[in-house]
């Protein structure tokens, strides 16, 4: 006869958002099991950690002894031409912002999970079924045959899962005329620089540690098959025409990119009886707000604090009504925004109305 374990929250997907409440859980000696379908820590994800973000980092005793880049400047231009400097310490209180490798930021996390005897990583592993009395989840099956109960169930891992498939959350997803593609090259680029032109390409040059640099390159979706997937030569030729630095284009290669997501959505609800959705599975943003990471961190938080005060599941239920369900609002303004940048970035009049100096420090 299978066993079954009693544990007290039952989180999928061991990103930044589920390693985060797992901690913040177990630190209040909550036992916490976390579900991770992959056989390591996820190298994909975004590098930046913007105030709200380093705050909690902060206050989590997580930021010190990471190796974060710490910058207060990123410069936009347009057809080459400067279009703003925006001056993190001009614009919000904590005055800088951090580039952390997203597997190096998920991985401090795990290592201080790790340290509590209340938190159970298991990594190659998938959520089979969980079993339900009305809109509770009073159990749940592990691809590796381990039956857990649990009072609260967390899906924060971005696709579909029966969690997902229980709370059945609409989502309105924006798709958009461009297409993004990264690559990870040897060097340094001093200067964060984000480049825009006309023709409605960009791109974004950011170093994460001493020796690496990320690139990103935005172009118009008809013209991803010609540059990218057929390896166009004359990528560094193209983007020669809009950013003004020959030491950033020198030594790009074409065939050492690959596709990054580029859409984004809001959903709801975020939650059905003791079942609740978490990071990428309640919002994304367009890349260009540079804060999905930080406000996930903070939903992360919020969430960490219900799980904690409810002492049963109908008290729970009203509490992720009243303190959870309401992050929505802060999502949606967050997309809109990005939207906002993504669908004017072309034209430097309009891209410079879309920009809010506060909401794009993050810092409110």
């Amino acid at each position: 006869m299978t066993e079954t374990t009693e544990t007290d929250v039952v989180i999928l997907g061991a990103g930044i958002s589920g390693s985060l409440l797992a901690l913040l859980l177990g630190r209040q000696g909550l036992r916490v099991t976390v579900v991770e379908p992959k056989p390591a820590v996820g190298t994909k994800g975004a590098d930046f950690v913007k105030p709200r973000g380093l705050r909690i980092l902060a206050e989590h005793g997580l930021l010190d002894g990471l190796g974060a880049l710490r910058r207060a400047t990123i410069e936009f231009h347009h057809d080459g031409v400067p279009l703003l400097s925006y001056d993190f310490a001009e614009h919000t209180g904590l005055g800088y912002y951090c580039v952390v490798p997203y597997a190096e930021l998920v991985g401090a996390v795990l290592g201080a999970c790790a340290e509590l005897s209340t938190v159970d990583v298991r990594f190659d592993t998938t959520l089979a079924d969980v079993r339900t009395e009305g809109p509770v989840v009073t159990g749940a099956t592990l691809s590796d045959g381990t039956r857990l109960t649990a009072r609260a169930f967390v899906d924060s891992s971005g696709s579909r899962t029966p969690l997902r498939e229980l709370i059945e959350p609409s989502r309105r997803a924006i798709g958009y005329d461009h297409g993004l593609w990264m690559a990870t090259v040897p060097g340094t680029r001093v200067r964060n620089g984000l480049y825009f032109s006309s023709d409605r390409w960009l791109a974004y040059f950011y170093s994460v540690t001493a020796e690496l640099t990320r690139v990103f390159v935005g172009l118009p979706v008809e013209l991803e098959e010609p540059v990218f997937l057929r390896r166009s030569p004359d990528l560094a030729a193209k983007l020669a025409t809009f950013v003004p630095d020959e030491d950033a284009l020198a030594g790009l290669d074409v065939a050492e990119f690959e596709r990054a997501p580029v859409s984004a959505f809001t959903s709801a609800p975020y939650h059905r009886g003791n079942a609740v959705l978490l990071g990428g599975s309640t919002f994304g943003c367009h890349p260009m707000t540079g804060q999905g990471m930080s406000y996930t961190m903070e939903d992360a938080t919020v969430l960490a604090s219900v799980l904690t005060e409810a002492r049963d599941a109908r008290e729970l239920d009203g509490l992720l009504e009243r303190r959870y369900e309401p992050r929505r609002l802060v999502h949606e303004r967050l997309v809109e925004y990005g939207d906002g940048l993504a669908r004017t970035y072309h034209d430097r009049d309009a891209y410079l109305r879309a920009h809010d100096a506060v909401l794009h420090g993050g810092d409110v």
